[in-house]
């Protein structure tokens, strides 16, 4: 179903600013609850969610003793992972209403691939602001499994003091073990789930360590599915454990879904992706030293100007 351009700013505006529940008693919280596509897509038994999973008075939620626990810098960073996914999800829509009806269906890298670096900063936010809580909170956890969560390992330096290090570990690796050894889930590394979360992945290596030969570009579905993917690496171990790895889950991927029927496709890619180059005679920025001028001359002054 196609719309013009102000019915698609008011159902994004919709989407993000829903109108309040009214009960009995006025205004009431409203918690969105998983989807049917879930269970319809992915064969995800959801039914263990219930609303107010992450309550006051819900065994999830933990209470600290001494005002001066160090802990809470670790608290406050609780609410990142959540606020940088909405973040990505409204630059999302704002792609979406400025490629509306736009004739050519092809630009230049806009909005794309921030949208996708984004959405996997604060997967990567989760893992680590977990795995910190992880090690504070637990009675005991096995010494090399702490080192590979937080990514240090302690050395002995030359004075034979004991120090620490960073050893930065593979994100996937590190949620595995944080999986594994904070909620008790072996997940399924060949699981359908898991590997279109690689896939996503892959998607983000090609762009922030770029793919100088595959010219990586984006369709808007092809970033829609990998949106997906990330939310449900969260959700498929959720499902399995039978309680959410975080809190406000389904409320991203409800928003997530909204936006994909208002999807026009669009490619996001480099310049000259598509343009067959023969290189001889063609100027390119090269501003280094020791350049061989006999095999690629230029055509300025002697000292370069």
């Amino acid at each position: 179903m196609s719309y013009d351009l102000e019915e698609l700013e008011g159902r994004i505006h919709a989407i993000f600013h829903p109108e309040p529940v009214v009960g009995n008693e006025g205004l009431e919280f409203y918690e969105m609850p998983p989807l049917p596509r879930l269970k319809k897509e992915y064969g995800l038994d959801t039914s263990y969610w219930k609303p107010y999973e992450y309550g006051s008075m819900s065994s999830l939620m933990r209470r600290a003793v001494s005002p001066d626990d160090p802990l809470s810098d670790v608290v406050k960073a609780q609410q990142v992972p959540r606020a940088l996914f909405f973040g990505t999800l409204r630059l999302f829509a704002d792609s979406i209403v400025a490629h509306h009806g736009e004739k050519e269906r092809s630009g230049p890298y806009r909005f794309y691939p921030a949208i996708l670096a984004s959405a996997w900063a604060s997967f990567e936010a989760y893992v680590r602001i977990y795995s910190e809580l992880l090690a504070r909170t637990v009675k005991s956890l096995p010494v090399p499994v702490e080192e590979g969560l937080l990514e240090v390992e302690a050395f002995l330096d030359d004075q034979g003091r004991i120090q620490k290090r960073r050893k930065p570990q593979p994100l996937l690796g590190r949620y595995r073990w944080l999986l594994k050894f904070g909620y008790g889930c072996d997940y399924d590394r060949g699981s359908r789930i898991w590997q279109m979360g690689e896939a996503a992945l892959r998607a983000r290596h090609e762009l922030v360590h770029y793919e100088i030969r595959g010219m990586p570009s984006l369709k808007a579905n092809q970033l829609w599915e990998h949106l997906e993917a990330i939310l449900l690496l969260l959700i498929g171990p959720s499902a399995q454990i039978g309680r959410s790895v975080v809190p406000d889950l389904y409320e991203l991927y409800g928003v997530l879904c909204e936006l994909q029927p208002l999807l026009e496709e669009y490619e996001e890619m480099p310049n000259f992706k598509y343009f067959e180059m023969e290189l001889g005679g063609v100027m390119f920025p090269c501003p280094f030293d020791g350049v061989d001028d006999a095999v690629f001359p230029h055509f300025g002054h002697k000292d370069g100007r």
